[in-house]
């Protein structure tokens, strides 16, 4: 694609069943955070609920299966709704649009939809609809984010038993079918959507009023929502984007928004002393700096083995993050079942003297490398400036480049960058990150040739593993090729922390992907008290 959808935050593998669950957090000792507003008495309605977010521009699209930055995440959820949903805990639930998903067999899924919910034009739902969503996502030259959770799934041979039932065929097992479904991006569209300009039709709380990209976007409530108990509350939901950390933190300090994604850690004090809050969720979020294996110089393995060495991850937790985080060993998905333990994998820490060697033994003992970055994630302008100043310790000079165009043309093309992801499974992140096909392969792993080109080959294998204790064996395999020889620097998973004003309730913290709660589960469970 020529502007590649920007981000696909795919959630959860875990074992073949209907609706499945995740480890407990990991540990980590963060700040302690601001108390949420969960515990708010009574809903009230009636407002204008004022977001500011992180990020956007020019490129900003309103998609109900596709996304390029954080704002296009924020108006997605307001419309657009899947067929199964994550909890505050990050486990699957069968509260969405489906009310059953059931695994058939090892190569088929029945999805049965709740009758009754209508779109916002008054259309009800259907399995209609179902089929089209699955066949728009599953046309590669629609090009959109979910497109690679497809390859598995026969779409052409889904069926429609009835009204509100289809069936889903596999071409080949694949464990992550029902995280897949509960993927934002995977949403329910009506028969014939199409992104904007076309008018934007979903099942969810709010329809689109108004969309100014680069600017704003306003909401307004859906008078046909389906769930109960007076959802949604809000009269209006207007979402801003914010290029400029400080001017987004100003502006929720000076009353123009009620509420902002990714509050710099050096400012929870600050709101905490105006009266305001801050919503700190535990996450397996993470920044990583990505090597390119396949460009210079991390073409060279030592290389890539000796970025990894330079870094003091405490340093970087507490200078990154304000120590709101816990710390990483360039392995993704610390919530996974089959995530390494240390004691397979052990936590890497710096070591200067062994990376000089690894550069010198490679040629580079004077490397000069540019590094890119942007605002696009809370974190991602820190870690690299961070980063670079750590490198002097090891003779590395690198040139900063922060470019607020960062997810153009280049993106994905450069031999050095910073990006973010949030929470997710190990085989669904694999799914999205580091395979050939991938939306995202932001490194371009797995190598084509010789130690690490069976990666793909071991993933397949773990996608059609039914039994838990074998398909964590499988991931452990796949997870030291990338801890030995990958091209992830991942120093830590940082805790999502966003502002919002004291009027703000139904808040919680959340190991989710997305911001603010999920946006209030798509702006629907949050209110002004």
């Amino acid at each position: 694609m020529a502007d590649v959808s920007r981000r696909d935050l795919f959630a959860g593998a875990a074992s073949l069943a209907a609706v499945g669950g995740l480890a407990a957090a990991c540990g980590g000792n963060s700040p302690t955070p601001t108390p949420s507003s969960g515990a708010a008495g009574k809903p009230k309605r009636g407002g204008n609920f004022r977001l500011g977010v992180t990020g956007g521009g020019s490129k900003d699209i309103m998609d109900g299966q596709n996304i390029i930055t954080k704002p296009d995440q924020a108006r997605l959820v307001t419309a657009f709704e899947t067929l199964l949903l994550f909890d505050d805990n990050y486990k699957l639930t069968s509260n969405g649009l489906a009310e059953s998903v059931t695994a058939d067999n090892p190569k088929q899924y029945t999805i049965r939809l709740r009758k009754g919910i209508e779109f916002q034009n008054g259309k009800t739902l259907t399995a209609d609809d179902v089929l089209y969503s699955f066949q728009r996502i599953g046309t590669k030259g629609n090009g959109l984010t979910g497109y690679a959770a497809t390859a598995t799934m026969d779409i052409a041979g889904m069926k429609k038993v009835d009204k509100y039932t289809v069936t889903l065929p596999l071409k080949t097992p694949d464990a992550t079918v029902p995280q897949t479904l509960a993927s934002y991006t995977f949403c329910v569209v009506p028969v014939g959507y199409k992104a904007y300009p076309a008018q934007q039709v979903g099942t969810g709380a709010y329809k689109l009023k108004s969309f100014t990209r680069g600017q704003q976007s306003t909401h307004v409530r859906n008078p046909n929502y389906w769930r109960g108990g007076g959802e949604p509350y809000f009269d209006q939901v207007t979402i801003q984007d914010f290029n400029d950390s400080t001017a987004q933190a100003n502006a929720l300090l000076g009353g123009q928004i009620d509420a902002m994604t990714d509050l710099p850690a050096s400012q929870v004090q600050v709101l905490a002393g105006r009266g305001m809050h801050a919503l700190v969720s535990k996450t397996g979020g993470w920044l990583p700096l990505c090597m390119a294996i396949d460009l210079p110089p991390f073409d060279d393995v030592r290389v890539r083995q000796a970025m990894r060495l330079i870094v003091d991850r405490p340093q970087m937790i507490t200078q990154v993050l304000s120590g709101f985080g816990f710390e990483g060993k360039d392995l993704y998905s610390p919530f996974d079942p089959g995530y390494a333990p240390d004691s397979l994998l052990p936590q890497r820490t710096q070591d200067i003297s062994e990376a000089k060697k690894l550069l010198k033994a490679a040629g580079q003992q004077n490397l000069t490398v540019d590094l890119h970055t942007t605002n696009g994630a809370a974190g991602m302008v820190e870690l690299a400036t961070v980063f670079a100043n750590q490198a002097q310790a090891a003779g590395v000079k690198i040139n900063l480049h922060n470019d607020p165009n960062y997810y153009g043309n280049q993106y994905l093309k450069l031999a050095f960058s910073v990006d973010f992801w949030g929470t997710r499974s190990y085989l669904n992140q694999v799914q999205q990150g580091s395979l050939p096909n991938s939306p995202y392969n932001e490194t371009h792993w797995p190598p084509k040739s010789g130690t690490g080109s069976n990666f793909i080959s071991l993933y397949n294998q773990a996608l059609a593993t039914t039994d838990d204790a074998k398909r964590i064996e499988i991931e452990h395999e796949m997870q030291k090729l990338e801890y030995d020889i990958g091209g992830y620097i991942i120093p830590f998973f940082g805790d999502l922390i966003d502002g919002y004003s004291a009027q703000v309730k139904g808040l919680k913290p959340s190991k989710g992907t997305l911001n603010l709660d999920s946006f209030g589960h798509g702006f629907r469970t949050i209110w002004f008290g």
